[in-house]
């Protein structure tokens, strides 16, 4: 269904109500019997594993893992977002008990190959491979959601967060493991990325959500490889002001075309998937609300596929994103023009080399700034110019 911008408001403010009963639900689920019969279950979690390849591309056949027999709440995960293989890797994922800091004598069966390093979540683990058989110590660190499969880095600035998805087309998977690679939708969103990031800053959008505790903005991309069955299809981007106890905050989805614009936005709730999506009509804004339901910035999908980003309050200001003027038929993957009231317009283009782990991102063609990456783990490991050092939400 789609919604004008008065229903959106409407939606949204409902959801607040909403919000404020399921506040009464969770205190009321607290009580003494609830504890007791949650602690009749000992507490698990899902940890992921992949076995990086000697010789990339080589082909595991029938690999396995095996639990330790004496590990009774240890269970191999089977399913295609479990367990499988790709010219670089080959991944499994245990359930296991939260209550041992590490599960000693897992055993690997590779499949044949040869294999040079062993990731848990983003950290490399010592192991052993003697023939066919791989064996380590498993650390059990506990979380919402294992990172062992996901290849996004995190730039932190102040109130800003952009993540980049790096898009690996011999690590493609679910919905894009087969058909047309969305080259042009992925680079259209890297630069998207970074062209909002020079709106939000000259709008001051950033240093106001920081600086009154009300989050940190996040830009973000799609995923092409599939981490723990997260389809990110179709390929889109957000702009997400996401709460200091992310649940309730906005996600947009900004859905991307194959000739690099932009058609269409979803709007889900973090952490309450039981409230419906919103789908906006191109054209209409859409509010960014911080947790005290106040309006922070606006949002709009124009109809020929471009992006307003407007800032709310007494300093109303906006900046319109375009394609770069070099632009035929791939929009924003050929750059981002970012237009700001009384400023000089700003360029905006990325190159991301996969093989080698850089990012390079050019700002009215100055020198690139360089953000240097493990291609392993896409794990952060230089960025020039440096990130700031400043201090978190939680302890702000």
């Amino acid at each position: 269904m789609i919604f004008s911008q008065k229903q959106i408001r409407r939606r949204f403010a409902e959801r607040f109500v909403f919000l404020a009963g399921m506040s009464l639900a969770i205190c009321a689920a607290c009580c003494p019997q609830a504890a007791s019969a949650q602690s009749a279950a000992p507490a698990t979690t899902v940890v992921g594993i992949k076995l990086m390849k000697s010789q990339r591309g080589a082909l595991a056949v029938h690999a396995t893992i095996e639990a330790p027999a004496d590990c009774s709440q240890c269970a191999v995960l089977h399913g295609s977002f479990y367990e499988g293989q790709n010219p670089w890797e080959v991944f499994f994922y245990l359930r296991v008990p939260t209550s041992e800091k590490s599960i000693p004598g897992i055993r690997v069966n590779p499949g044949g190959i040869a294999i040079r390093a062993v990731f848990v979540e983003k950290n490399s683990i010592p192991f052993s491979q003697n023939g066919n058989s791989v064996e380590f110590e498993l650390p059990v660190d506990p979380r919402e959601r294992s990172s062992t499969l996901e290849l996004q880095t995190n730039l932190e600035w102040p109130g800003l967060t952009v993540r980049i998805e790096h898009a690996y087309k011999d690590r493609r998977a679910g919905p894009y493991a087969r058909g047309p690679w969305p080259a042009t939708e992925r680079q259209a969103a890297l630069n998207l990325e970074f062209g909002l990031r020079a709106a939000i800053r000259f709008l001051g959008l950033d240093q106001e959500v920081y600086s009154q505790g009300l989050g940190t903005i996040h830009l973000m991309g799609f995923d092409t490889n599939y981490p723990l069955g997260h389809e990110d299809s179709p390929p889109h981007i957000h702009i997400i002001l996401r709460w200091p106890h992310f649940a309730g905050s906005q996600a947009p989805h900004l859905y991307l075309t194959s000739a690099g614009l932009l058609r269409g936005d979803v709007v889900t709730v973090d952490g309450l998937p039981n409230i419906g999506k919103t789908t906006v009509a191109d054209g209409t804004a859409f509010p960014a609300e911080d947790y005290l339901g106040q309006e922070v910035y606006q949002t709009t999908v124009e109809r020929n596929g471009t992006l307003l980003i407007e800032r709310s309050g007494t300093k109303q200001t906006a900046c319109r994103l375009y394609p770069a003027e070099s632009a035929a038929k791939i929009g924003f993957a050929a750059g981002v023009t970012v237009q700001c009231d009384g400023a000089t317009d700003v360029h905006v283009h990325t190159l991301d080399n996969t093989e080698l782990g850089v990012l390079q991102v050019w700002v009215n063609s100055d020198a690139p700034e360089v953000y240097r990456y493990s291609p392993d783990t896409a794990v952060l490991i230089s960025a020039n110019p440096a990130l700031p050092t400043f201090a978190p939400e939680s302890e702000k």
